[in-house]
């Protein structure tokens, strides 16, 4: 068994929690009660949400299978390109539209989680 990958999957599934409950209550219900958006931009917005609980709910699921004794490491070569690709796009956020790193923390979620997949495949 691949603990690194085990753990990624661990901390995907945490992330993808926070990201419903916490995302839910700070983003999803605001966008929705929203009058300032047209429906066509709020509820693209609202898939969109969705969009990313599902990546990062796959994003687990690619991780807890590459960590099975004897399993192929390519979900997790996948998942673990997905994870830095978010953190590098949530620093470019942060830095061309002048975003507090603390009020918009996803590259402190996702780089841990690239890390620990780097590691399960450095093994």
């Amino acid at each position: 068994m691949n603990l690194w990958f085990l753990s990624a999957a661990v901390l995907s599934t945490c992330i993808c929690a926070l990201h419903v409950i916490l995302g839910g209550r700070d983003v999803a219900r605001p966008l929705l009660v929203t009058t300032e958006l047209d429906r066509g931009a709020k509820f693209t917005n609202y898939y969109c949400w969705h969009l990313v609980t599902i990546a990062i709910a796959l994003m687990a699921a690619a991780f807890a299978f590459a960590s099975r004794p004897g399993a192929n490491a390519d979900s997790a070569i996948f998942a673990s390109a997905a994870a830095v690709t978010f953190a590098i796009w949530s620093i470019v956020m942060i830095v061309r539209h002048k975003l507090s790193p603390l009020q918009f923390p996803q590259w402190a979620l996702f780089l841990p989680v690239g890390f620990l997949g780097a590691a399960g495949l450095a093994i």
